[in-house]
């Protein structure tokens, strides 16, 4: 009973780890990789998430362009952005190149959410950009997701809103690790059966076709779980974050241009 108390406990902790976490592009940008873009980190606020996030990207979208040299109609982006359109046709349409990198969001005391974005955009408008996805993840995510990951399979990689992928990542490692323990428990059966029957020789040979058959099917579930535990733990490392996903369990304190506020409540997003 004691283990299945600290187990909980533990699993509370990364929640509290995730909650009070913060990506390290919040405190300092990334170096680029290349000379074809920079990145830029930008904020915005709104009665929603998507509303937060659209002002944010807005900004982006006019800050790159006033920097390329390229019109740009803010409201008409604005009003584009809210109502679903992906940022990469606003950015070909626009000719302002933008790939959005990271996001990160807290509620407000007010009710209002906070968005902040990371963006690699455009150096120059003469020169079509390589965007680079490395660095974009600290040690410290890194192994928060490592740590899940090795406790429920799939879980670091869901922490980093690759849902989809951390869900069948679990729902796979069950099912191979239930289809070879049953697997085995009917390899044992046909096993008792062989034992109760070695004078009757077709029994004794039915029954030990069974148990081959059972027995050789267990350890390939067996060895299969285990090389999807591997990658799923390589996989929590390696992967990106894709699409917001925050957990809040916890008081913090965000500075806004407005106001310094405490935020508190469970959010989950997919």
């Amino acid at each position: 009973m004691k283990y299945h108390i600290l187990f909980f406990l533990f699993v509370a902790m990364l929640f509290q780890c995730q909650a009070k976490r913060e990506p390290s592009w919040m405190r300092e940008l990334p170096k680029p990789g290349n000379d074809t873009y920079i990145y830029v980190r930008e904020s915005g606020e709104g009665s929603t998430v998507n509303s937060a996030l659209a002002q944010a990207m807005v900004r982006v979208f006019q800050s790159t362009a006033n920097r390329l040299g390229q019109p740009f109609d803010a409201q008409k982006v604005a009003e584009a952005l809210n109502s679903g359109t992906d940022y990469q046709t606003i950015s070909k349409e626009y000719a302002v190149p933008v790939n959005r990198v990271g996001i990160y969001s807290t509620q407000l005391r007010n009710g209002n959410w906070w968005v902040y974005v990371l963006c690699q955009v455009a150096a120059m408008g003469n020169v079509e950009p390589v965007w680079d996805r490395l660095g974009l993840t600290s040690t410290a995510e890194n192994f928060v997701a490592l740590t899940k990951s090795i406790f429920v399979p799939g879980w670091g990689q869901m922490s980093k809103d690759h849902v989809a992928e951390g869900i069948f990542t679990l729902v796979g490692e069950l099912a191979l690790v239930g289809g070879g323990i049953a697997s085995y428990r009917v390899a044992q059966q046909q096993l008792s059966i062989m034992r109760a029957n070695r004078g009757d020789v077709a029994e004794f040979a039915k029954a030990s076709e069974t148990y081959n058959t059972m027995q050789t099917l267990s350890y390939l579930a067996w060895g299969m779980a285990g090389a999807l535990y591997v990658f799923n733990i390589v996989r929590a490392i390696t992967v990106h974050p894709k699409t917001p996903f925050d957990i809040t369990l916890a008081p913090s304190f965000i500075t806004t241009p407005q106001t310094t506020a405490p935020t508190f409540g469970l959010t989950l997003r997919f």
